[in-house]
Parts: C-alpha cells; structure tokens; sequence
C-alpha cells in the first residue's frame, strides 16, 4: 500500500513571497527618512551649511549654559584685560560708525541673537515692553522710550564678522548679548554684555551714558 504523501511549502528564498512585508517596510523607512530630509532642508533653507550655521552660536540660558559674567565696572575703548587682543585697537565696522555718526544719535546698542534662543526672545520682549526696542528681533530697532538712541538687531549666526568684533573675551561664540558704543573726544567707547540681560540693567546703563558719560561726545 502506498502511503499518501504530504506536501509542504518550499523554505521561502530571497526575493519570494514570504520576503514582500519585509521590503514593503524597507522601502517604507527608506521614504520617511527621505522625506524627512527633505523636511529639515526645508526648513533650514537648504543644506547642512544653514545648520552648521545656526549652531555655531551657543544660546546662553539654555540647557545650563547661564554664562558668569562680571559685573560692569567701566567702558573700553580698546579690547578689554581677558580679551585674547587684549589692549588692542577695536576695528569698529563702517556700519556701527556711520550709525554713531547719525545726527542726533548719542548712543548705538547692538542686540544679539538667534534662532531658537528663549533667553533672546525674553530680553527683546522685555525691551519691546518698556518702549526701549520696538519690531521683532528680525527687523527690531529703537523703540520711542530715547530719541538720541539708534538700536540694531543682529541674528549672529547671519553677521559673525560683526558679532565677532564685540565679544568681550574675543573666543566665545553665544547669545543673547548686548553692546553699547558712544562717542567721545578720544574716539568710541563701548562695553559688552554677555548672556541675558535684565531690562532695568539695560534702562540703567542707557540712562547712564546719556545723562552721565557723554556730555562732551558727538552731538
């Protein structure tokens, strides 16, 4: 008597049917890490260049990074003891002294930031609050509280040349921070704050060079 046979399926190889789920979620991963790819070029402008950009300027406050700053003691007008040039001549960019050269214009305060950084966002909103600073950080500028006042807003990551110049210890790279320059007989005088600054400090240092350090400076 013949014994029935029995049949069974043959082990599935490479590329057979038992294998299609597993390519279907290959190919599926492979499109979502594409598209997210794409996602992020977007939205960065393209390129792992805008990226590298954005994170080559540290934001102070964030994650810890609440920078010890000493306290104000005196403006510069050369790079400050600290500063790897220190007790250099500061090349003071053609902008920042066409703005000092404005008529009426006793005093320019350069505001750093960038994207992403609250502690930016915190300060530039108290400014804003107290009429010192008026706009968005992208556009910002002087608000009505000063009229003898020019204030610029600098996303750093976009100018380092110019936030370059005015970082108070000559290696650090972070925001926010704050930088004020006036003239006087014996050229510009300028002091920097690193990381945030409170809004009264900022009240206060305005109130002191415009009714204290400059009666003699450019009118």
């Amino acid at each position: 008597m013949k014994l029935p046979t029995t049949r069974s399926e043959p082990l599935p190889k490479r590329g057979g049917r038992a294998m299609r789920p597993v390519l279907g979620l290959l190919i599926a991963i492979i499109a979502l890490s594409g598209g997210l790819a794409l996602a992020l070029w977007g939205a960065f402008g393209g390129g792992y260049e805008n990226i590298d950009r954005l994170a080559s300027v540290k934001c102070l406050g964030c994650l810890g990074l609440d920078p010890r700053v000493p306290g104000f003691s005196e403006f510069w007008t050369v790079y400050p003891e600290g500063h790897i040039k220190a007790g250099q001549e500061v090349p003071h960019p053609a902008l920042v002294k066409d703005l000092l050269n404005t008529s009426g214009t006793k005093l320019l305060i350069l505001f750093y930031w960038t994207q992403g950084c609250v502690p930016c966002a915190e300060q530039w909103e108290d400014m804003v609050e107290k009429d010192i600073a008026s706009g968005t950080e992208e556009n910002g500028k002087e608000g009505s509280m000063y009229s003898n006042m020019k204030l610029l807003s600098v996303d750093a990551a976009e100018d380092m040349e110019l936030y370059g110049t005015y970082r108070p210890k000559g290696t650090e790279n972070g925001v926010p921070m704050t930088v004020f320059l006036f003239e006087k007989d014996d050229g510009i005088h300028w002091y920097s704050h690193y990381g945030k600054m409170e809004v009264d400090d900022v009240d206060g240092m305005i109130n002191n060079i415009l009714y204290h350090e400059i009666s003699s400076a450019h009118t």
